[in-house]
């Protein structure tokens, strides 16, 4: 009740609309991203603790039967959570493990995905994909290491990050697509992919040192952008295919006419984010310790974050969440009008 009060409150002090926080959470040490669940925010550390957020009640509640969570899912019942040291996925409910699956490899990371749990590990490099009870529906050997799962719709796909080491490819292909055992093809020797989008029927990739964008066309795969260097996340957003740079910049290509643009070019920006009605651009910057709030391209309105912002989520229309690993903190922040 104290919540919605002050919520009232603060939209009558301000007549335009604004963004502003109204909690965060203290998390625990080296919690380096959150994952998202129908109505529930899950944010795992390195002190064994994983903690689901309410995003909407802001009830918190912690789950630490887990030795070194990686990750979590919800599905609406039950959450799933990911245990690297002990090479297992719990199912739980009621803070209760529910059931176990133990994995030959150790997971890193976990994703829901049209009612499936795609889970990745290492030691060796493997694919999960496995239902509600536990069950393996397949498993499959990945060629080099890679942490990352990436969809478009309920497409997904795998990128096969550390391809490229030495001097040399480690392997022809630059992503696992595991729902019918095919691959993309590295036809533009591409290093490091890292992220993936795709726009009426045509995908699009970057690549993570070097920030470059590429279409993949039929055995082509043209670069079309630069999107700065060590690049670590691709949107969609309007007409565009917006990227952010570690270097600096939150970088525009535009679908339409093929032509480039930048801003904030000299502000370093590890994580964007887009609003789901799609009409702002969230964009964190480890550096400044700053949120930006984007639209189209001008920044609508800046906002202090906690230390080290590293992850930035945007889960409802007015609803961004920021995770800062430094201070162990998660903003919540809302939007009023």
């Amino acid at each position: 009740m104290l919540i919605v009060f002050s919520i009232l409150f603060i939209s009558l002090l301000f007549s335009e609309s604004i963004f502003l926080e109204v909690d965060n959470f203290n998390i625990g040490e080296r919690a380096f991203h959150i994952d998202l669940g129908k109505n529930y925010a899950m944010i795992a550390d390195y002190q064994g603790t994983i903690h689901f957020i309410d995003i909407f009640t802001l009830e918190k509640t912690e789950f630490a039967q887990a030795v070194l969570p990686m990750g979590g899912a919800y599905d609406g019942e039950f959450f799933y959570v990911i245990d690297n040291y002990n090479r297992e996925l719990l199912k739980i409910k009621n803070n209760k493990a529910q059931q176990k699956l133990v994995l030959d490899s150790k997971p890193v990371n976990i994703k829901l995905i049209n009612g499936e749990l795609y889970i990745l590990g290492t030691n060796p490099n493997k694919l999960y994909i496995v239902d509600s009870n536990l069950f393996v529906k397949k498993s499959m050997n990945i060629a080099v290491h890679s942490p990352l799962i990436r969809n478009i719709g309920e497409q997904v796909f795998i990128p096969l990050f550390d391809n490229f080491q030495n001097n040399v490819f480690l392997t022809e292909l630059l992503f696992l697509i595991p729902n019918n055992d095919t691959y993309i093809v590295n036809y533009n020797n591409i290093e490091h992919p890292i992220d993936i989008v795709g726009y009426k029927g045509v995908i699009y990739i970057v690549s993570y040192y070097n920030g470059s964008l590429y279409r993949n066309d039929f055995r082509t795969q043209p670069k079309v952008a630069q999107f700065g260097r060590y690049t670590t996340n691709i949107e969609l957003y309007k007409d565009n295919i917006v990227g952010n740079s570690l270097m600096g910049g939150v970088y525009y290509y535009n679908l339409a006419s093929g032509k480039s643009d930048v801003i904030l070019e000299n502000v370093p920006i590890s994580d964007i984010s887009v609003s789901p009605n799609g009409q702002y651009l969230f964009a964190i910057s480890h550096i400044e310790n700053k949120l930006f709030v984007i639209e189209d391209k001008k920044v609508y309105q800046t906002i202090d974050t906690y230390n080290y912002p590293i992850d930035v989520e945007s889960p409802t229309d007015n609803i961004v969440l920021v995770l800062c690993t430094d201070s162990s903190r998660l903003q919540v922040i809302r939007y009023f009008e």
